[in-house]
């Protein structure tokens, strides 16, 4: 695990040894995967855009979910997969007095925030500028049964699926997974395909937990790792992600532009991806089957979307980070934006605290995040249309950084 060291006033992040030393003394720096590399820079609250704007008290709720995950831990396990969100005792003081406050006193949530946490500039190999997008909750119309129009099947985890955390076994795992199943000599190899599994490869588990009427609403759904299913009875069942198959993620928005599908102005959003699989109904097995990543899914206990630390997420207060970098229960402070309702290609400032409860395929790098919008139909257009540059803080209890 990465262990924090203060030297000098500085926090070092480091997994075995003082190698990745600090630029000044305001900075933290350290290992992180290939795919980037993360800085923090101390900032002052002042200077975050927007800040004293935000209704810092609609970030609390969210936190206090995180803090129930929080409380599960022993005061010196680590927080984050290689602790860089430090021990779970230096967020005991955050989360008790998160607790105190009451509902709706945005003052008393920013004296809280700025009392208990210090603020950090995130920066990756590329600078202080990321991506940003959002997501929803996918709803779909399903029956138990297989009938009518009632086709497309949603498969639970199938028994043979094995997932290795790399982090328990490797130093620089940083919370990377490895999927797959044992061979009848017990080495892990390779689970099947996603044009396998629709060819029939693990048919004789008998995975269908349910069956939806339109093969897009199900892809979507492994694509934001939740759904809320309307069932034919008039009941409503709701879906969280529970595993993977582990092969090479590449977003069908991807395939279509590599393919040269994608021409028009707004068509790479969910929106335009929708409507060209309406377009082109007879072609959505070719070019979903070019991304070999399939998604397995439980029913919920919980009346709404679970992130994937197992809290309900909290309609733009929750966001998915990239756990190499961002710990679960983070505090992020986001300075981006978002479309307006109603306003197709328009898009105004959007600057919020929001809590890290969630991660996904595609959210890979130091300042890149997918904002949680919620279940309805004005989050589903807000989701389906976000994507672009932006940047954001980190805020970390004090006794992290001391």
């Amino acid at each position: 695990m990465r262990a924090a060291f203060v030297i000098f006033g500085v926090l070092l992040l480091s997994t075995s040894s003082f190698a990745d030393t600090c630029k000044d003394d305001n900075m933290i720096e350290g290992p992180a995967p290939d795919h980037d590399q993360m800085t923090l820079t101390k900032a002052k609250f002042s200077e975050l855009p927007g800040w004293s704007d935000d209704k810092l008290a609609e970030a609390v709720p969210s936190f206090l979910r995180s803090c129930e995950r929080l409380a599960e831990l022993k005061d010196e396990d680590p927080v984050g997969v290689d602790g860089h969100g430090g021990l779970a005792k230096q967020w005991r003081s955050a989360c008790a007095a998160a607790a105190k406050l009451k509902a709706g006193d945005n003052a008393a949530a920013k004296a809280f925030w700025e009392s208990e946490f210090a603020a950090f500039t995130v920066a990756g190999k590329a600078g202080t500028n990321g991506k940003l997008t959002g997501f929803d909750v996918q709803e779909m119309h399903a029956s138990r049964k297989q009938h009518g129009k009632f086709q497309v099947p949603v498969l639970g985890r199938p028994a043979d699926l094995v997932m290795i955390d790399l982090g328990k076994f490797v130093k620089d795992g940083h919370g990377r997974h490895l999927w797959g199943r044992l061979n009848k000599d017990g080495e892990l190899e390779p689970f099947p395909t996603r044009v396998e599994i629709r060819k029939g490869a693990l048919a004789t588990q008998k995975l269908e937990l349910m069956w939806a009427d339109d093969p897009v609403d199900v892809l979507f759904a492994q694509i934001e790792g939740s759904a809320k299913a309307k069932m034919d009875d008039g009941s409503e069942v709701w879906l969280e992600f529970a595993g993977k198959n582990g092969r090479a993620y590449e977003g069908v928005g991807g395939v279509l532009k590599r393919k040269g599908e994608l021409k028009k102005p707004g068509s790479g959003t969910m929106q335009g991806i929708r409507k060209w699989f309406v377009d082109h109904a007879a072609r959505f097995d070719e070019i979903v089957d070019d991304d070999a990543s399939y998604v397995f899914f439980k029913e919920s206990k919980l009346p709404g979307a679970v992130g994937s630390q197992k809290v309900i997420l909290t309609a733009q207060r929750s966001m998915a980070v990239d756990r190499a970098f961002i710990a679960m229960s983070t505090p992020v402070f986001v300075d981006t934006k978002a479309p307006v309702v109603g306003k197709v290609g328009t898009t105004a400032a959007w600057q919020h605290l929001l809590i890290a409860q969630d991660t996904g395929a595609g959210i890979m790098g130091a300042v890149r995040g997918d904002i949680y919008w919620g279940d309805d139909r004005d989050a589903e257009e807000l989701g389906g249309r976000m994507g672009g540059a932006g940047r954001y803080w980190v805020l970390l209890p004090k006794g992290v950084t001391k």
